[in-house]
């Protein structure tokens, strides 16, 4: 597709903005529009270079720097550089001194000048009318959730379809509920594409916030996803995407071939002020 400010139609129920992570300024209302249902995803080419994917991978592949390495469960052949709050624990003990560790290896792992968080809130800000994007604080003074994790899927590595959502009803999210709106939206940042598969699909199914519920282990909840409508995105080294992935119905099809899909994902949502949007792993 080409580089568009423009809205653009990819399928029936699924409309999205291209643009170069130069252009965001000239789209100031996107994560509006989205909070809105007018548009369902944001394509942003360029976040980086893919030199300086390249660099940031291989050194990941090393594991330098020393990140907390943590994992999905075993049949998503999965894992994380950082804790998902999800996988957390319910009392998040532990969690806020893991995170500042993290932030620190997170900043170390780019180049001066151009350190992840910093970068990619700049270019969300720009999308969201200069709206401030940050690490939600945590219960103590100077505390602050991992601002996301990274991921890592081998061969055959997956994610089953769910709604981002349904995270709020977990118990180590209940400190940040009291904090954020309960529309959450999400960025994937593309580090290294697997050599097949991993696209993310998604599919033509909503749950609005306030009707949340768990389908992870409840084969009787999972919504049947022969024959919906879904549309696939395959991201590449340097490129973000943006997704109403609260309301819509998505996974991460499997990895194919032995190089990792390597990316940043966080989760996102309004504070309950409205003056910034808080990021999370």
């Amino acid at each position: 597709m080409p580089s568009s400010n423009k809205a653009c139609i990819v399928a029936s129920f699924l409309k999205l903005i291209e643009i170069d992570a130069e252009e965001a300024r000239t789209c100031p209302d996107a994560f509006e529009r989205l909070r809105n249902g007018d548009l369902q995803a944001i394509f942003v080419h360029g976040v980086y270079a893919p030199a300086v994917m390249s660099s940031v991978v291989e050194r990941l592949e090393r594991h330098d720097p020393p990140f907390l390495q943590t994992w999905f469960p075993s049949k998503f052949r999965s894992w994380f550089f950082g804790r998902n709050l999800n996988l957390a624990d319910p009392g998040l003990e532990g969690y806020f001194a893991e995170a500042a560790l993290f932030h620190q290896h997170l900043e170390a792992l780019f180049p001066p000048g151009l350190g992840l968080a910093a970068r990619v809130a700049g270019i969300l800000s720009d999308l969201d009318g200069g709206r401030a994007f940050m690490a939600p604080p945590g219960r103590e003074t100077g505390q602050h959730y991992m601002f996301t994790t990274l991921r890592a899927h081998l061969e055959g590595g997956y994610i089953p379809v769910h709604f981002d959502n349904e995270q709020a009803l977990v118990p180590s999210f209940a400190h940040l509920r009291s904090l954020v709106e309960l529309h959450m939206t999400s960025f994937v940042l593309t580090l290294q594409a697997a050599e097949g598969g991993g696209a993310l699909e998604v599919y033509d199914h909503c749950c609005e916030p306030s009707d949340a519920y768990f389908i992870r282990g409840i084969p009787s909840a999972k919504p049947e996803v022969e024959g919906l409508a879904s549309v696939s995105f395959q991201i590449p080294a340097g490129a973000m995407i943006v997704l109403d992935s609260g309301r819509y119905l998505h996974r991460v099809a499997p990895v194919q071939g032995s190089r990792k899909r390597w990316t940043a994902c966080s989760f996102m949502a309004l504070s309950r002020e409205r003056n910034a949007m808080y990021c999370w792993g």
